[in-house]
């Protein structure tokens, strides 16, 4: 199966086109594009060498990015800008303000410039995650000053160094996505733009305004890169869209001529920081791990665990933090769950909850990826998880987990029987091959090879 890294315009492209990296579920063989020694790129080594001379100057663009190495929020982005960094990028990070952090500070080597834009009861709950409530109502008109001064100050960081070439790459299409498009058109020329998908920012663009506002922003991007195939899909034929019919998603050209490049890299799994694998103890709690709202599924595993026969319910741990906590708490006790909730954790100390673990539970009504899913394979525990993200390409059933439908209690009760009543493992010499493609390496090699072709030389 080929990857799908589409290019629109040679023009566009300054260095020739490689193959996307890090589609799930997919063989590294599966992802080799054109040969080292094929005669086409032996023919353009010499422009792609040019490329990779110079440091590629890359200015992050996320709506939130952790305070310390300890803050639970978004770690992965740190591990994602970590990643480039570690790759020879000159990475610095927009973001918007956080009550807890200095304006600029660096964090695991990455420095940080955190971005005034409005009261600090809003820049608050923006830090929280809460981006997509706040910016509702009224309060929608937040959004405006926000992105206006994210996208000045990420000009400003493009054009510090008017000589070289720079990347500005915006998290999320809305609002980052936007930023860093309208960022690189303030920047100049040399700046190229990336915006990547994660998946819930595909889930909120549900009206037509939206899919406008979305089609306009990916058709500006230099690049569009998504954390799965299935958001590539989702982005391609957003793209694509027109008054005529639509094409298949592995066709060409997309949109209009000098368009994005297509590619798909997920984030990098930090199996850094979860240890070495151990035998999963057979007494151990079932565990759930990840932000307490609607869209991770929290109380469909409470329900599935109260549908179970009392003597088979295992004892529950979540772990994680969020705005429906109360809420949580309070079907449990209703539904004769013994759950444990245990707040958030920090990084470095996740690696010892799924050490605890029996299995991992991740019940998701929806995902771009599956972060929570790769992570406890790394940990060496098994998973039942719905069949939504990368998960269906990570499981393999009756060996290291179970699948179930998302949002079915009732499915999700008998999944979780048949995984305690079976016996599961995570073998760490399969992981390993499984997630090779997803870690810190991988994912930075994937994106330089990206940035290389859409950074003017």
């Amino acid at each position: 199966m080929q990857s799908r890294l589409h290019a629109h315009d040679a023009a566009h492209q300054p260095c020739p086109a490689s193959p996307a990296h890090l589609a799930p579920g997919r063989h590294p063989a599966e992802r080799t594009g054109v040969p080292a020694s094929h005669p086409e790129r032996r023919r353009h080594s010499s422009k792609q060498d040019r490329c990779e001379t110079g440091r590629v100057r890359v200015a992050l663009v996320a709506p939130g990015f952790p305070t310390s190495l300890d803050d639970h929020h978004k770690p992965f982005l740190l591990d994602h800008a970590r990643a480039l960094a570690g790759a020879g990028a000159e990475v610095t990070v927009v973001c918007p303000a956080h009550p807890d952090a200095p304006r600029r500070h660096v964090v695991g080597g990455i420095e940080v410039h955190r971005v005034r834009f409005a009261p600090r009861r809003i820049e608050a709950r923006v830090a929280l995650g809460e981006s997509y409530r706040v910016f509702s109502g009224l309060s929608a008109l937040w959004v405006v000053p926000m992105i206006a001064q994210l996208a000045l100050a990420a000009s400003r960081h493009a054009r510090r160094r008017s000589g070289e070439g720079t990347v500005i790459h915006g998290h999320w299409w809305f609002p980052c996505g936007l930023v860093a498009v309208a960022a690189a058109a303030l920047a100049g020329r040399r700046t190229a733009s990336v915006v990547h998908i994660h998946g819930s920012d595909a889930a909120v663009t549900t009206n037509a305004i939206h899919r406008w506002l979305a089609r306009r922003v990916l058709r500006r991007a230099s690049a569009v890169v998504t954390v799965s195939e299935d958001l590539q899909d989702w982005a391609s034929l957003l793209v694509r869209r027109s008054r005529g019919p639509h094409p298949p998603p592995s066709a060409e050209p997309i949109g209009r001529t000098g368009g994005p490049l297509l590619a798909v890299a997920s984030m990098p799994v930090g199996a850094d920081r979860l240890g070495t694998p151990t035998p999963a103890p057979a007494d151990g709690p079932v565990i759930g791990i990840g932000r307490l709202m609607a869209e991770k599924g929290f109380d469909v595993l409470i329900e599935a665990v109260a549908l179970m026969p009392p003597a088979a319910q295992p004892e529950l741990v979540i772990v994680g933090d969020g705005p429906d906590l109360t809420l949580l708490e309070a079907l449990a006790l209703r539904r004769g769950v013994s759950a444990e909730f245990a707040g958030a954790v920090p990084p470095n100390e996740i690696g010892e909850w799924y050490g605890r673990a029996r299995l991992v539970c991740v019940p998701s009504r929806r995902e771009g990826f599956g972060m929570i899913t790769a992570e406890a394979l790394a940990a060496g525990r098994p998973v039942v998880a719905t069949a939504v993200g990368a998960a269906p390409h990570f499981i393999t059933e009756g060996a290291n987990g179970f699948l179930a439908p998302p949002d079915s209690a009732d499915a999700l009760a008998a999944v979780l029987t048949k995984a305690l009543q079976t016996e599961l493992a995570a073998s760490a010499s399969t992981t390993a091959v499984t997630l090779a493609p997803f870690g810190a390496e991988a994912h930075a090699a994937a994106l330089m090879e990206i940035y290389g072709q859409i950074v003017q030389p």
